[in-house]
């Protein structure tokens, strides 16, 4: 199925391998309702998401960045200073640490608060759409018809229930 842009990756959320690409969502925060999608790519299902990060980082300057914690990295200060883009992402545990220190915790804590709207958008457009389960495409064209058009039809239709009293 789409060899040019698919292949087998692991889903570390689901604990599964998987074939296929992961769609990434960079969304606007939006008091009380889903977050605005600002940005939306895709990468084969192998890639790290510091990839997708790579991608979207120049265009992103005097900005606060909250991802998961495969944002992290190790130029991060760099960063930082050249775009004024700060990324925050949850703690990881060192090697062989049983537990976060209490300010790493509540770090941890908020970051995955913040990140959690835009998380229900994600789950929200798989439920509307079955975006996940392209199983009957077979070309790189079926595939950007399957991904863009599910999120096409989502974000038409959550539109519109945002003009709905």
């Amino acid at each position: 199925m789409a060899a040019d842009i698919a292949d087998h990756g692991y889903c570390s959320t689901k604990k599964l391998y998987v074939y296929g690409v992961r769609v990434h969502v960079i969304g606007r925060k939006q008091a009380g309702t889903l977050p605005t999608p600002e940005y939306i790519g895709w990468l084969p299902a192998s890639a790290p998401d510091g990839k997708v990060f790579d991608q979207i980082r120049p265009v992103l300057k005097q900005e606060e960045v909250f991802g998961d914690k495969a944002y992290q990295r190790p130029d991060a200060a760099d960063i930082e200073q050249s775009q004024q883009l700060t990324v925050r992402t949850p703690v990881k545990k060192k090697k062989g640490q049983r537990y976060l220190e209490a300010d790493e915790q509540w770090l941890s804590t908020a970051v995955s608060q913040v990140r959690q709207p835009i998380e229900s958008l994600v789950a929200w457009i798989e439920k509307k759409t079955g975006i996940e389960f392209a199983s009957n495409v077979r070309s790189y064209q079926g595939l950007l018809v399957h991904v863009f058009g599910r999120l096409a039809a989502a974000l038409v239709f959550w539109n519109q229930l945002r003009k709905c009293p």
